[in-house]
């Protein structure tokens, strides 16, 4: 009897050494879904894996179309079942980067795009909807993990209609303390909008690592009620301000045409309902480049109400203005007014918005998987039976 406990006690000191066996966290991960070969993505150098290791259930399928996002052009689908999810293995306790992608190419002929629901660790994501258009849908989080594997699961709502995915992204971005450093671990930032000002529509989204190391998208739009400045400088580098903003978005941006004007930007947000936002600001001077006095001193409101005042020099580094949280439902109107004693006209090179998910606790042990417990199953009967 003594022998047959001394065997169990060793069977549960392993134990954990051979559950860390199962788990190989990634602090960054690309999912090229549907995919039948792994590749490197010529501008991160990132590869991309293949979705059979993280997820058993749905069917693989090659679109017919080719796009300008290699990505896109495989997903799987899930004919079966109304939940299907993926299982990432990522690190715990850090902040992660989270990127689904969509795009329907009418891949079974249906001309019939489904809509459904996307979430992870249990928590609504968002609802996806697509469409018949040739640009992609895609849907991001910042979210603080809770335990080793994080649950990606693609939702049915719609009868008759079948969900898919086309791409999944996690990447860390920990490296840092300071980014987004308002969000607390009880809610994840759900992203409603990245915008590089200035930009026209023929610059890029994305950026090699250098200079985007998280693997965010920027999208360019320049204002015709504003001046568009644009550096020209195209520098391989991202800034050392808060977030790491890349100085290729920096170097574009939109300013009002007169020292004494405002910048006017309505924000639109996915529901109606009342949300808390969070607002980034980015500030950094583009040229022409004046002499030293010359400064820009602008005060920014939302919805009328004051909620930074900032200078930007020049020669110096970029601004960056964090306000968190704002009250919204539906819309919410931005507003960069010239402070006084300013010399130049207000400015704004780019923004983000996000709005905020709560995030439900998980109360289960995220060591204890099936595989686990059915490890447990196996060595304990085989201590049974050998000791009778």
């Amino acid at each position: 009897m003594e022998k047959s406990i001394l065997v169990m006690v060793l069977v549960l000191a392993v134990l954990p050494y051979q559950l860390q066996s199962y788990y190989t966290p990634y602090n960054r991960l690309s999912i090229d879904c549907g995919a039948t070969n792994t590749w490197e993505d010529p501008l991160t150098n990132y590869w991309w894996r293949l979705d059979d290791e993280f997820i058993k259930s749905g069917q693989n399928i090659l679109l017919s179309v080719t796009t300008n996002r290699l990505p896109l052009e495989t997903l799987r689908y899930f004919p079966e079942g109304t939940k299907n999810c993926y299982n990432l293995p990522l690190e715990v306790q850090e902040k992660y980067l989270i990127r689904a992608g969509f795009y329907y190419g009418n891949y079974d002929n249906l001309s019939k795009p489904p809509t459904f629901n996307l979430e992870f660790d249990g928590n609504l994501w968002a609802t996806v909807t697509t469409s018949l258009g040739t640009d992609p849908i895609y849907h991001e989080v910042i979210y603080i993990t809770r335990k080793e594997y994080v649950s990606i699961c693609i939702t049915k709502t719609q009868q008759g209609q079948i969900p898919f995915i086309s791409s999944l992204e996690a990447i860390s971005i920990a490296i840092y303390d300071g980014v987004y450093r308002l969000m607390n671990n009880d809610t994840a930032l759900y992203l409603e909008r990245r915008t590089n000002y200035g930009a026209n529509q023929t610059f890029p989204e994305r950026f090699d690592t250098l200079a985007e190391y998280y693997n965010r998208f920027w999208k360019p739009e320049q204002l015709p009620n504003y001046q568009n400045p644009f550096n020209g400088i195209d520098s391989d580098f991202s800034s050392m301000a808060e977030n790491s903003p890349p100085y290729k978005v920096l170097n574009s941006a939109i300013r009002a045409q007169n020292v004494s004007d405002s910048i006017f930007l309505p924000i639109d947000f996915h529901e109606k309902a009342p949300l808390s936002a969070y607002f980034v600001f980015y500030f950094y001077h583009v040229g022409p480049w004046p002499n030293l006095n010359n400064i820009t001193k602008q005060i920014v409101y939302i919805d009328g109400i004051e909620k930074n005042a900032t200078t930007v020099r020049p020669y110096e580094e970029c601004v960056v203005v964090s306000v968190y949280p704002v009250n919204v439902t539906g819309t919410a109107n931005v507003t960069i007014s010239p402070a006084q004693g300013t010399t130049l006209p207000p400015t704004l090179n780019a923004m983000e918005v996000f709005t905020t998910i709560e995030v439900s606790s998980s109360k289960s042990d995220p060591r204890l998987s099936f595989c686990a417990f059915f490890y447990v199953l196996v060595c304990l009967s085989g201590v049974v039976v050998w000791f009778g």
